[in-house]
């Protein structure tokens, strides 16, 4: 750890993943978990549940999920305010704008720096997702939100050069005070099985059929539709294989029409949602994991998961997964977001299944750069230089 005594570091985020399964929570949770072995962490999360923490990470709940986001922001407001005057705090490092302005603006009041880390554009995800006056509305007054929250961070941590450049493009931050610290995978959690067709047996899924994975949230930016336009052309040329979709969402009505109407009921499988503790055992079971992202992908979470388990993986070219697949086999990424171009790539991989990397290889991608006890120590460094300690590390 760059110091000895450790920090006393508030954290403020959505909720956890065990409460409000997502990517962002995923994140803040290990972030959180990391940080609170060298570090004595307190998250304040939105949640009528406390879920349970390792020792050196305390649990607070800040409002109610059925509350207003005024009142919700007030509660985070109200409860930060209170934990700071009751103790020493170092450092206040936020996850999720709405819940993080009030907190800021205590912590400004204290002189206590404020470290954020941007997960993506907040206003501009609800706008792909709905539409009409009223959405607009809504659309708008997050943006106002999130321009607010920014104006109090003095230093900003983003997953990618895509997000990097969004925060600095839409937001007007400037870029020496962003630093990309890209996400992880719990390598501890996530690592090939020694026996996949006994994983295969396990989880009901035809043993001799070549097994493509995606789990996404069933919303339209996350590219299902494209996906399926895709397999349609895919399964023509290779009947034996199966698609398998994990997640919920608004979108799972349609993609169950589509599924229908393309004749690929017994070649598609829509799981619902997969709980956390079952996923390493569907990454160790296929044989290929496919995300079909449109836009606004920060990171990737899922794809450095997938590699941990040894699974290969193909993604669009759209934020983190470019970044990601791009130090590793740019091979992999399809060549747009098009359905086309996403059953190009796969038909090309699966006529040829030398192209793929091994479990070995994928594996040892993500041990060398995306492990969270390395993102800790990046974000350590960042608290460090906030309190004028050390330089940041890159």
């Amino acid at each position: 750890m760059p110091y000895n005594d450790g920090l006393d570091v508030m954290t403020t985020g959505l909720s956890w993943p065990s409460v409000q399964p997502g990517g962002l929570n995923t994140y803040f949770k290990s972030v959180c978990e990391q940080l609170s072995r060298g570090n004595r962490v307190q998250a304040l999360i939105c949640s009528q549940e406390k879920p349970d923490a390792p020792p050196g990470l305390s649990m607070h709940l800040a409002g109610d999920p059925g509350m207003t986001i005024w009142k919700r922001k007030e509660a985070f407001q109200r409860l930060a305010a209170a934990r700071m005057d009751e103790g020493n705090v170092d450092i206040l490092y936020s996850h999720f704008a709405p819940y993080g302005i009030g907190p800021a603006i205590e912590a400004k009041k204290r002189g206590i720096p404020v470290i954020m880390t941007f997960h993506g554009p907040w206003n501009e995800e609800m706008k792909i997702e709905g539409k009409g006056f009223q959405h607009r509305v809504k659309t708008t007054i997050a943006k106002a939100i999130e321009r607010r929250a920014y104006r109090l961070a003095d230093r900003f941590i983003v997953l990618s050069e895509t997000f990097r450049d969004i925060l600095h493009s839409l937001y007007g931050v400037p870029l020496h005070r962003i630093v990309i610290i890209p996400g992880a995978a719990d390598v501890n959690r996530f690592f090939p099985a020694p026996n996949r067709l006994a994983i295969r047996r396990q989880l009901n899924l035809p043993e001799g059929a070549t097994t493509v994975l995606t789990v996404r949230r069933l919303v339209n930016r996350m590219g299902l539709l494209q996906l399926l336009d895709a397999w349609k052309r895919v399964s023509a040329h290779f009947p034996n294989a199966i698609l398998l979709i994990g997640g919920r969402g608004p979108l799972r009505a349609e993609l169950e029409s589509r599924i229908a109407d393309y004749g690929l009921v017994s070649k598609v499988r829509l799981l619902g949602y997969i709980p956390d503790e079952e996923l390493p055992s569907y990454y160790q079971a296929a044989d290929l994991f496919v995300v079909p992202t449109q836009a606004l992908e920060g990171f990737g979470l899922i794809t450095v998961e997938a590699m941990a388990a040894g699974l290969p993986v193909m993604a669009t070219p759209v934020g983190g997964n470019r970044e990601i697949l791009n130090a590793f086999r740019p091979d992999l990424l399809f060549k747009s977001t098009d359905s086309g171009d996403i059953a190009e790539g796969l038909l090309r991989i699966l006529s040829n299944r030398r192209l793929l990397p091994d479990r070995e290889q994928c594996r040892e991608h993500v041990l060398e750069k995306y492990t969270w006890e390395g993102v800790a120590t990046r974000i350590e460094a960042v608290f460090q230089q906030a309190l004028g300690k050390e330089a940041a590390s890159g």
